[in-house]
């Protein structure tokens, strides 16, 4: 089978999605094992302590992150957003054997195989070959400038490497499946410095678990095999279809919890929802790609990652009616705008949209696809009262807000 780093990426440019509005395809569409497999939650912690807040400085594919560079394409860099990097504790991301230590650094192999690769840090005086520790045992302090070559900047090099023979580092893999990190799929393309910006708070403590098992990722020998008990099924969630539902087309679907593409179609498909393909915005590209899981073409696409408040484009099969989401539960979600169009979802309750939006930095204007009317409604602060058609933002709505200027907004509920 083609592996997902051999898939090319599917796009739709920007520019085409309004004419493409229009169009709907009468397909069935089964959806693949392939995709109903890949967990979107779980993984590995940030290895650091509980609470603490920290971001990707630099992602995949940058000038110290590449096969010219020891094999490590899928090797991110952490740093602490809520107190100084310097001297903060280190905590194992997983349980395993100490294969390596030096005055930068050490490697931890799992029982998968894999080791996990921390470097510009002081490890412990207990840390050496052979010793076996545990998610969240402490292993080591961070590195602050002078103390090691690090770039000028303190933060974990964080990688995880396939071995061979006696702990030997091999290619990194990315941070998918059961690697995912914090419940968030790291999926790799070629791009330059992919995943930059990406914000996490840890959960790393003691006996903190992750599922055992990941399609895509080379099992461990038969006997090493573990088995992982299926989760808890969600409670159902029952949609009621109003009489004047709209049928076929496009709608905007905004995003309730941390997953992957596959998983909120697979979430939508489980409720029986008549979808044909998930179209998601690309906002570092500018363009729209699509996931149809009937077509392998669209399988990197599968591994994005959402975040709550985010949204996406469902396309509903001929005919059929849709069914409108059911209002999330209110919720505090932060979010990353870039300049320009941001394709998200309102995870407050229903609120007057001038009082929703009213903490948007450098805001501009916003607007939202009703299917029901077939038109686009608008607000903007600086526009007269008869422009503005937008009114009420309702729980779980899916809109455009436009920004002049990159920031980050919480939504308050």
């Amino acid at each position: 089978m083609t592996t997902l780093i051999e898939m090319s990426r599917t796009a739709i440019p920007a520019g085409r999605l309004l004419s493409a509005l229009a169009i709907a395809v009468c397909v069935a569409i089964p959806l693949l094992g392939l995709f109903t497999t890949v967990r979107a939650e779980g993984g590995v912690p940030v290895p650091a302590p509980a609470g603490t807040t920290w971001r990707i400085i630099a992602g995949y594919n940058t000038g110290t992150h590449g096969d010219h560079d020891g094999g490590d394409p899928h090797a991110i860099d952490l740093v602490r957003t809520d107190a100084p990097t310097d001297w903060t504790q280190v905590l194992s991301p997983v349980d395993g054997e100490v294969t390596w230590s030096d005055n930068n650094g050490l490697s931890i192999r799992d029982s998968n195989g894999y080791a996990h690769l921390l470097v510009h840090l002081d490890p412990g005086d207990h840390i050496r070959r052979g010793l076996r520790v545990s998610v969240g045992d402490p292993v080591g302090l961070v590195f602050p400038v002078g103390y090691d070559v690090n770039g000028g900047v303190a933060h974990i090099h964080y990688a995880i490497h396939s071995t061979s023979g006696g702990g030997r580092l091999n290619r990194t893999i990315p941070f998918t499946g059961m690697y995912a990190i914090e419940g968030r799929e790291l999926h790799w393309a070629d791009e330059y410095n992919m995943h930059a910006g990406l914000e996490f708070t840890s959960t790393n403590t003691p006996n903190w678990t992750a599922p055992a098992v990941e399609p895509g990722v080379e099992a461990p020998a038969e006997d090493e095999q573990v088995v992982v008990p299926e989760p808890e099924p969600e409670p159902a969630v029952v949609w009621t279809i109003p009489a004047d539902a709209p049928v076929g087309g496009w709608r905007a679907v905004g995003v309730e919890r941390n997953t992957s593409v596959a998983g909120l179609f697979s979430s939508l498909a489980m409720l029986e929802a008549p979808l044909d393909e998930l179209v998601v915005r690309n906002h570092r590209t500018s363009s729209y790609e699509r996931f149809d899981p009937s077509d392998p073409a669209s399988a990197d696409v599968a591994v994005r990652s959402l975040r709550a408040g985010q949204a996406v484009w469902a396309l509903v099969e001929p005919e059929a009616a849709w069914l409108p989401a059911p209002p999330v539960e209110p919720r505090q979600v932060t979010i990353r705008l870039s300049g320009g169009a941001n394709l998200i979802s309102w995870q407050g309750p229903d609120r007057d949209v001038s009082e929703a939006l009213r903490n948007v930095a450098h805001f501009s204007h916003a607007y939202r696809y009703d299917p029901y009317s077939e038109s686009w409604q608008f607000w903007s602060p600086d526009a007269p009262g008869f422009v503005n058609s937008l009114g009420t933002l309702r729980s779980g709505d899916a809109l455009y807000v436009v920004v002049r200027v990159a920031s980050v907004w919480t939504q308050l509920p």
